[in-house]
């Protein structure tokens, strides 16, 4: 999959005016995408998601793309973004257009605070099929005037937050994480189910960049995989922004800060 620079064909800049719980969709050809929000919870939090429906065949990206694509970007108004879940993503493409992103609909829950009225976010996103189109949508939901949760919005959001990867667990869990002598490469250690498939493993935390994983070995327990650095900032404190590691083992997906010696 090439860049989305060198082979989009249109920038689509889509606004949308519903003032609901709920945005309108805004449809584009790869796939729709929508706000959904919830009423004010009693701490100031607001639950929230943004709803990616991919068309047949067409593909968006994580929030690493691997080195191919960009990855979503989402900027709130009206409130204040404090994060953005990403379910565990797969290796998609060929060896030589190589990406990680996802083929199915996607949800991506979100948690705001100090929400005023009317909720805006405009996001920024790439659909992919044998072209790439970035996309522009402005999506408005007003939930401020909700005592309570639409049941299905709530039900939706709910479902998005469970498909988020579970924490680290005996078992399943990150070991340890090395710098190659260049610093062009992170070997990574780590526990996975033993009774079942070798796991995706997943890089990612900005400003890095970070491409696909290497052939996943085993060095006595654990396992190991080397993971090159697409681009490796000057200046970084991975005390305040961690590296995270994302495995997927079939069904079974982890996600967890990864210590980098």
């Amino acid at each position: 999959m090439k860049r989305l620079q060198t082979t989009a064909l249109a920038l689509l800049f889509l606004p949308t005016a519903a003032m609901a719980a709920t945005s309108a969709w805004v449809e584009t050809p790869g796939g729709d995408v929508r706000l959904v929000t919830l009423p004010v919870a009693a701490d100031g939090t607001v639950r929230a998601m943004l709803d990616i429906r991919l068309h047949d065949g067409w593909k968006t990206y994580w929030r690493d793309p691997g080195g191919s694509g960009i990855p979503p970007s989402i900027v709130v108004t009206g409130a204040n973004l404090v994060s953005v879940g990403f379910p565990a993503p797969k290796r998609l493409g060929d060896a030589e257009n190589h990406y990680i992103g996802y083929d199915k609909p996607v949800r991506l829950p979100m948690t705001l605070d100090k929400a005023d009225g009317a909720i805006k976010a405009t996001v920024f996103l790439g659909v992919c099929k044998e072209i790439c189109i970035p996309v522009q949508a402005e999506l408005t939901a007003d939930a401020s005037a909700e005592s309570f949760a639409n049941p299905l919005e709530e039900t939706a959001i709910a479902g998005a937050e469970a498909r988020l990867p579970g924490g680290a667990e005996d078992g399943f869990r990150p070991l340890s994480g090395q710098w190659s002598a260049d610093g062009k490469t992170v070997t990574v250690r780590f526990e996975a189910p033993a009774n079942g498939p070798l796991p995706d493993v997943f890089l990612s935390g900005a400003p890095f960049e970070f491409g696909a994983a290497g052939p996943v070995r085993h060095d006595g327990d654990a396992l190991v995989s080397d993971i090159p650095v697409l681009h490796r900032p000057k200046v970084f404190d991975l005390a305040k922004n961690p590296i995270q590691l994302t495995l997927r083992a079939g069904d079974r997906t982890m996600e967890s800060p990864l210590a980098i010696e």
